[in-house]
Parts: structure tokens; sequence; C-alpha cells
């Protein structure tokens, strides 16, 4: 599960370096896709660290 998670942030930097790179080029059709991507990515981030993390109680 680590390495799944390890494997989701490096998606997430790597979209984020193409996201700016699109504000300098003016591709905002492209960039729009782009975040859409990035915001799914940032969701099973978010639901695979809550899974690895211990229930409180």
């Amino acid at each position: 599960m680590n390495n799944y998670l390890e494997k989701l942030q490096q998606q997430h930097r790597r979209l984020n370096r193409i996201i700016d790179n699109c504000k300098a080029a003016g591709r905002q059709h492209e960039m729009q896709q782009l975040k859409r991507v990035r915001l799914r990515i940032k969701d099973k981030i978010a639901a695979v660290t809550a899974q690895l993390q211990p229930a409180r109680s």
C-alpha cells in the first residue's frame, strides 16, 4: 500500500509541474483537464492515507 501511495504522490507532483508549464504556455483547456486528473489523484492519496492511519477510538 505504501508503494501505491508513493506512486500517487509522484503522479501528483508531476502533474503540478505540467500544469505550471501549461500556465506559462497559455494552454487553458489542457490545464483544466490536468487539474481534474490531479484532483482525482489527490482524493486517492487522501483515501489511501486514511486507510494506513490507525483507527481512533
